[in-house]
Parts: structure tokens; C-alpha cells; sequence
């Protein structure tokens, strides 16, 4: 699921405030406090600013995680383990010495091993 945008988040908590809004001001009529009906209209505005800044800080953790998935996915050992699990690859052979080899020694099993 993508990120909402600033302007979704925005659009969001401008329906909020108004139900909110709605809501406090039928309370307000029907009895409730001018103080109680404003402490909640409050609260419900920290609740939204709470909100945005969550999603602010989630959008922009995304690119740090993408960038180390990258990272890990680019990995030799990585991509040595995505050739094991590859059907259509019968077996990886690395070059005795390098480190490819030493990587390939980690690695269980005879899918991915070392010429002789």
C-alpha cells in the first residue's frame, strides 16, 4: 500500500475536523459545557496532528528501508541464495581462491559449491 500524500493526510483530517466540529457543537446544544465541548475538539486536533506527523515519519523511513533492501538484495551472498532457489539453475560453480568461493563455502547444500 503506497504512502498517503501531504494533500490526502490533509484531506483526511479536514473531514475529521468537521464531523468533530458537527459533533461537539449538537453536544453543545444539548447540554454539554462550552469548556468539555472545546477539550474535545482539542483533543481530536492532537489526535490528527499526531496522525500526520506518524505518517510523516513512516514516509520517510521508506526510502532508508528500500535503500538497505537494495543493499542486501545487490549482495553477492544474496544473489548467490536467489540462484539456489532458482529452478531453472541446475548448479553454481565458483572459482577456487575468490570471494565468491568463500561465500559459496557458507552455503548448504551442492547447488552452489566450488570447482575442483
Amino acid at each position: 500500500m503506497p504512502i498517503p500524500t501531504t494533500d490526502q493526510i490533509n484531506s483526511f483530517l479536514r473531514h475529521v475536523y468537521t464531523a468533530t466540529a458537527t459533533a461537539v457543537s449538537v453536544l453543545a446544544m444539548v447540554g454539554l459545557s462550552q469548556g468539555n465541548t472545546t477539550a474535545i475538539g482539542d483533543a481530536v486536533h492532537k489526535i490528527g496532528d499526531g496522525i500526520a506527523s506518524i505518517v510523516a515519519g513512516v514516509g520517510i523511513l521508506v526510502p532508508v528501508a528500500s535503500g538497505l533492501w537494495a543493499a542486501w538484495s545487490a549482495s553477492p551472498f544474496s544473489r548467490l541464495i536467489g540462484m539456489k532457489q532458482n529452478p531453472e539453475i541446475a548448479q553454481v560453480l565458483a572459482v577456487p581462491g575468490t570471494p565468491t568461493a568463500k561465500l559459496a563455502d557458507e552455503i548448504p547444500g551442492n547447488k552452489i559449491t566450488v570447482a575442483q
